[in-house]
């Protein structure tokens, strides 16, 4: 978010300069991210008066502009259709670095003195491109009536703009109040809000102007119909603003909602009330097959998860994303109805990411606002309104809010924040820091019984947790007079997790047998799993589930997959068809979890997820071999059956057996079972070949298992899980061993076990070379001795006399050392 800095003192002075603010909110964990000066470069350029406009003598559209700047007074040649005397321009000495209006993107050129047609011209006036404030290069920028003659521009135009990332937990701080009351409250100054018109003076609406037909997904709609106002380009301080801040202009009304959305965080609308059936407003699900134009000119298909705001007959916009070009404001509307509503955050983001399109609102609704934000905010624009159109008048004024937010008390012993931040501050500090924040708080009690109550305001949804009201006081304090200590206690027992464990040795059993580990999407399609079986009510694979109850996703990361996978078949399946496409064979397996619905009546209950292998098989068995396919033969459900008892006899899973079962996507004859007693952990066959053609695999044979890896680890041989974690480093040295060709690697290995006594705790070995260099007959054999002593840390002396010893005792087997 841009933050310029002027418009940030309107409502609060910090007293700070600008690298000092942004330090000092980056440490609060508001992150300033970037400061950029505008007008840094505006050397030589002033404000100037045009005192009179001439033809050019040779030219039929250019002028001779004179323009008093003060001590500059010259007469500048230009084309600008829109001069004309007595305004105030921007205007460029000889030597002044503006870029060029003429060229792409930013191209910087030094102003020279220039003869053009005949006419010397000393300078320039120069449009919004040339300074760099927007592409604007139509005709020269005008400045207000009241801009000082002579001033450097920079003192009139130039600001700083500070940028920071707004995390998704300080959506209150994005606006340019909610930084206002950061930098407030870290440096004690108070925080204004600027005027906004009172709702309460207006007329009531009639009672159908707005409708709320879905409070579940819209929790406040406040509706204001302004009457008399006129379209047109809005004053150029707010352009210049809404400019710095990021935001394109476009018209007097857009421009006001979108700068109240900047300066209060609440995003809002307008409609052409006289576009709207009926004149009023609903705010309701959107019906089947119903579709909606927006403002961006494209024609969007809309479900009936989605909320639209409509009138008496159709959408006329998408709550919270974006609105409808039926509705759109345009220079012949004389009535509006402002909006400034609470939409739900979830089906906000839903809706977004179903349509593909973000906008400033949607990122803002998405987060979750604060709903006594929209009648503040209504109030403000209203007033904005009025002042920018004298001759309008507000008709009605319409606020649906059936539960009002209120603001939250919590209380939490004054001792926890010594407890959490290992400091103790003063009882009047910690209230001083909390009131800034306008939590008032209150100390109950004394000393170690004292209790600190605050209420906490209802736009900070991120305070939920007695720690959030610690974190608030150290990080306005200052995260830096935190104590720097190291860490002291005992170290916990580390313990093997069983699942990892076994996962590992699952992995290294199928990847010696040629398998290749693939992770693919958590969440897949319908189409997916009805690819398995096109008729079927149930998933395929080791745990089928009904289609209606498969867990799904309330806002998908891609919209095409919302379904949280209940096998992991359709996923292996679609990487072995693109894996097929240029290889001969492929072994893949996933370790993953399958999300399965719970057996309890609650929906709130999470699912239940299950750790499982899945494997696919499919292709040549040999794919790199010489012979032809004919004589190799494919992979087939054999192939399966032996990766599995492999995997079985390697985890010392005993009691298991193979039965034959039926399952819809495999092939019949070719499908077992695989039980432990009356219980089914797994499943493998080969797949139907029309099953095995929707993923795009035309190979005859195509072998699939799927295995419960929980059942399993409940079979296999326990695994210990305690390790001895040794409080001193390991020291590693390797030892080049020359030995006669005929010594094998297990004399060489005993002789070191021998030399290096109980401080070694391995030897292995990692080369061995032969050459000229040591000798014919004779051969360098290189291995890794790793040193341990459980009570100290060994050093060189120690490591050197342990050396000294293996040369000695490697002379009894006619071996020495290679250096």
């Amino acid at each position: 978010m841009k933050v310029p800095l002027r418009w940030l003192k309107e409502f609060v002075d910090t007293g700070l300069s600008v690298s000092e603010l942004a330090h000092r909110l980056t440490m609060a964990g508001l992150e300033a991210e970037k400061i950029t000066v505008i007008g840094a470069d505006w050397e030589k350029i002033y404000v100037g008066h045009v005192a009179a406009v001439a033809p050019h003598p040779d030219a039929d559209r250019l002028v001779l502009a004179t323009v008093d700047a003060g001590e500059h007074r010259l007469t500048v040649v230009t084309g600008a259709p829109n001069i004309a005397q007595g305004q105030m321009v921007p205007l460029a000495l000889a030597g002044a670095r503006l870029i060029d209006g003429h060229s792409e993107g930013q191209v910087y050129r030094t102003l020279k003195p220039s003869a053009i047609r005949g006419v010397r011209s000393e300078g320039m006036v120069c449009s919004e491109k040339e300074l760099g404030l927007s592409q604007e290069h139509e005709g020269i920028m005008v400045l207000e009536a009241d801009a000082p003659r002579g001033a450097p521009l920079v003192d009139w135009l130039g600001d700083t703009v500070i940028e920071f990332e707004i995390t998704p937990n300080l959506v209150h701080d994005f606006s340019i109040l909610g930084i206002a009351r950061e930098a407030g409250a870290l440096t004690d100054r108070p925080v204004s809000t600027p005027p906004g018109y009172d709702l309460d003076q207006a007329p009531p609406g009639p009672a159908d102007l707005v409708t709320v037909e879905a409070p579940d997904l819209c929790s406040r709609y406040v509706a204001v119909v302004i009457d008399g106002i006129g379209i047109e380009a809005s004053p150029a301080w707010m352009q210049r603003r809404l400019l710095a801040a990021g935001v394109r202009p476009i018209n007097s009304i857009v421009d006001v909602t979108n700068y109240v959305m900047l300066e209060y965080g609440q995003p809002l609308h307008a409609f052409d009330a006289g576009a709207l059936e009926g004149g009023r407003i609903v705010v309701r699900r959107a019906r089947p097959e119903e579709t909606l134009e927006t403002l961006d000119h494209q024609r969007r298909q809309l479900d009936g998860e989605m909320l639209v705001i409509a009138d008496a007959k159709k959408p006329v916009g998408i709550a919270g994303v974006i609105g409808g070009l039926n509705s759109e404001i345009h220079h012949g509307t004389t009535r509006i109805i402002l909006e400034s509503a609470n939409f739900d955050m979830k089906t906000t983001r839903r809706t977004a990411r179903t349509l593909k399109v973000r906008t400033d609102a949607s990122v803002r609704f998405e987060r979750g606002l604060d709903p006594n934000l929209a009648r503040d905010a209504a109030a403000r624009a209203t007033q904005i309104i009025l002042e920018l159109s004298p001759g309008a008048t507000v008709t009605a004024v319409s606020d649906i809010y059936p539960a009002p937010l209120t603001p939250r008390s919590m209380s939490l012993p004054f001792a926890e924040i010594e407890r959490l931040l290992g400091i103790r501050y003063e009882p009047e500090q910690v209230v001083d820091v909390l009131r800034r924040l306008c939590f008032a708080p209150e100390i109950d009690g004394e000393r170690d019984d004292a209790a600190l109550r605050v209420v906490v305001p209802t736009w900070r949804s991120d305070v939920t947790l007695a720690a959030d009201i610690v974190e608030e006081v150290a990080r306005v304090i200052g995260y830096e007079t935190l104590p720097e200590r190291l860490p002291t206690g005992q170290t916990a027992p580390v313990q093997r997790d069983s699942v990892y464990t076994m996962q590992r040795a699952v992995r290294s059993v199928l990847t010696g047998a040629g398998g290749w580990e693939t992770v693919t999407y958590v969440a897949i399609s319908d189409e997916d799993l009805l690819r398995l079986d096109p008729e079927g009510e149930e998933s395929s694979g080791l745990h089928p589930v009904t289609l209606s109850s498969l867990i799904r996703l309330r806002n998908p990361l891609q919209a095409d997959r919302g379904v949280l996978r209940p096998t992991l078949l359709p996923s292996l399946l679609a990487v072995a068809a693109e894996n097929l496409k240029h290889e001969r064979g492929v072994r893949l397996f996933e370790l993953a979890h399958v999300y399965l619905p719970t057996d309890l009546p609650t929906a709130a209950e999470l699912p239940r997820e299950v750790n499982v292998l899945g494997i696919v098989l499919a292709g040549l068995r040999e794919p790199l071999s010489r012979f032809s396919a004919a004589d190799q033969g494919e992979l087939d459900f054999f192939d399966i059956k032996g990766m599995v008892e492999g995997l079985l006899s390697r985890l010392g899973v005993r009691g298991t057996y193979f039965q034959t079962v039926t399952a819809a996507a495999l092939h019949p004859g070719r499908a077992a079972g695989l039980f432990a007693g009356d219980m089914q952990i797994g499943l493998l066959g080969e797949l139907r070949p029309d099953r095995a053609q929707t993923f795009g695999i035309e190979t005859a044979r195509v072998a699939v298992a799927e295995i419960d890896l929980d059942a399993m680890r409940a079979l296999a041989h326990p695994v210990p899980v305690n390790v001895a974690v040794p409080r001193f480093l390991p020291v590693e040295q390797d030892f080049a061993i020359v030995v006669a060709d005929e010594t094998t690697a297990g004399e060489i290995e005993t002789a070191l076990w021998a030399g290096a006594g109980p401080l070694a705790s391995a030897i292995s070995l990692f080369d061995i070379y032969r050459g000229p260099q040591i000798g014919e007959d004779r051969k360098s054999l290189a291995f890794r001795v790793t040193f341990t002593a459980p009570d100290r840390a060994l050093t060189d002396a120690e490591l050197s006399k342990v050396r000294d010893r293996i040369r000695r005792t490697l002379r009894n087997i006619d071996g020495e050392l290679r250096t």
